[in-house]
């Protein structure tokens, strides 16, 4: 028993120390590592969207134009956007840091939005405190709705995913009650509250009428959790907790105090953002004004790697995909939706190593491989991936074109065909998969070249860069094959 305990204390500081020394003595290392990643992945969801974008009949080039422009013409709204977004973020990163997943943002946020309102609006107080005791009682409230999940999570065994989505339906549920009936505004049509008193508001700033203070509690706030995590004990057992909540008891942590205090603490910030959004963006309770800003701090935190200083990035980074769409819509004819698929399909990108390790974990063979052995197993996998992907985009660009151009279509789905042989191949162990996988590719450079004789530019781009990765991969993959005898999941 005593044994065992030490191991269990040996591998929490292993793991604790890893996360350190990751975050001191490598850390120019590690951020370019992650920033490289993550700007790969957004990169990619671009290339992917754009290819959606033309299955659909429009021009991505003229839609990027548009995101870049509408963006870049109103620097403001892409820090209003970012606003409560870096808090949401926090909100979820810091939950993610113990082991936890907070998906109740939402609910909490609209606790605190709620909470505020009601201050700003039925309690007098002088101009300078009213706003800080509007943002301190909602930030309360919004950590009161965290705590519930985390004392069902520590002493009952309830899956946080379970309670803070659930408290989240109640929060939003008793919001919309309040403001519809009796907190609503006499003779309004729409439901909404009294304007709060001007005694409440957060002021604007930088002369933008959109932008207020709230931006700068928003980086105290990521400032303060980022010390937080990496300079106190309550930050240390925590990070200790999520990294193994069995070898935290043994090494004498109270795993359930510091479950409890994680979503207590993330919860706040999620009432945090409700509230500064209220008092600085809308200085009224207005049914559904969030739109999903809590849920959004999900993708924001895995996007920013549960790092305080990379939810800000994340956070800028979607407010500027906020601020672009409308220009986007207007003058692309792209649905503002497309932004949504954008942000899905980072994370998705981002999270992908992630994803792999936690398989690892649960003894699956090939994420053990590529976990184990990534300089072998990486190329080969990607080539994979990218066999996949080039099959949809033959079938799925190809039938979008099936009326308007036959001939397409049949370039199109051959080479999606091609691409699924090559996947099947490689899926089966067999070698012959990667030199598929490699004439692919150079039929996706070639069919790039006959749209621009063709007059079908839009592709030559996004499938001239398919292309020439799937060559590049392709080529490493076919060397590891035939000269070390490696295939997917070991070797031959």
């Amino acid at each position: 028993m005593i044994e065992e305990q030490k191991e269990l204390e040996a591998e929490l500081v292993d793991a604790v120390a890893e996360e350190e020394e990751g975050a001191f003595e490598n850390i120019f290392w590690r951020i370019l590592t992650e920033l490289g990643w993550a700007l790969g992945s957004i990169i990619i969801a671009f290339l992917v969207s754009a290819l959606i974008m033309i299955a659909i009949g429009r021009d991505p080039i003229v839609a990027y134009s548009a995101l870049l422009e509408g963006a870049l013409q109103s620097p403001d709204l892409i820090f209003a956007w970012a606003t409560p977004l870096i808090l949401t973020g926090l909100s979820v990163a810091l939950a993610f840091k113990a082991g936890l997943f907070n998906i109740g943002a939402e609910g909490q946020l609209y606790i605190g939005s709620m909470v505020a309102t009601l201050i700003g609006i039925y309690i007098f107080l002088p101009i300078i405190i009213h706003p800080f005791v509007c943002l301190a009682i909602g930030t309360i409230c919004g950590a009161l709705w965290g705590l519930v999940p985390g004392l069902l999570k520590a002493y009952r065994g309830t899956h946080e995913v379970v309670s803070t989505m659930m408290l989240s339906f109640v929060a939003i549920l008793l919001t919309e009650f309040l403001v519809s009936g009796p907190l609503r505004e006499p003779g309004t049509p729409f439901p909404q509250t009294m304007v709060l008193l001007p005694t409440s508001w957060l002021p604007n700033v930088f002369f933008s009428p959109i932008l207020h203070a709230g931006i700068f509690i928003s980086i105290i706030a990521a400032i303060f959790v980022y010390f937080f995590l990496s300079r106190t004990v309550s930050g240390y057992e925590i990070r200790a907790v999520g990294q193994n909540p069995f070898a935290a008891e043994a090494a004498g942590i109270n795993s359930k105090k510091q479950i409890v205090l994680a979503l207590l603490m993330s919860g706040g910030l999620a009432g945090l953002a409700g509230a500064g959004e209220i008092l600085g963006q809308y200085r009224r309770f207005i049914i559904g004004w969030s739109g999903g800003i809590g849920f959004d701090g999900i993708t924001v935190a895995v996007l920013g790697l549960n790092n305080p200083f990379g939810v800000i990035l994340a956070a800028v980074f979607f407010g500027f995909l906020r601020a672009g769409a409308v220009a986007m819509q207007t003058q692309a004819g792209v649905p503002v939706e497309m932004i949504l698929i954008i942000q899905g399909l980072v994370v998705l990108f981002v999270a992908a190593p992630k994803l792999i390790k936690w398989l690892a974990k649960q003894n699956f063979a090939y994420a053990k491989w590529i976990v184990k052995k990534p300089t072998n197993a990486l190329p080969l996998f990607l080539t994979a991936i990218l066999s996949l992907t080039g099959a949809f985009i033959g079938f799925g660009v190809g039938f979008a074109n099936l009326r308007s151009d036959l001939v397409f279509t049949a370039q199109l789905v051959g080479i999606g065909a091609l691409a699924l042989g090559s996947f099947a191949a490689i899926l089966m162990k067999r070698r012959e998969g990667f030199i598929t996988a490699l004439l692919t590719s150079i039929a996706w450079i070639i069919l790039a070249v006959l749209t621009v004789i063709y007059h079908k530019g839009t592709l030559a781009i996004p499938l001239s860069i398919l292309g020439v990765i799937g060559v590049l991969l392709s080529l490493i993959s076919s060397f590891l094959v035939y000269r070390k005898g490696i295939l997917i999941g070991g070797v031959l």
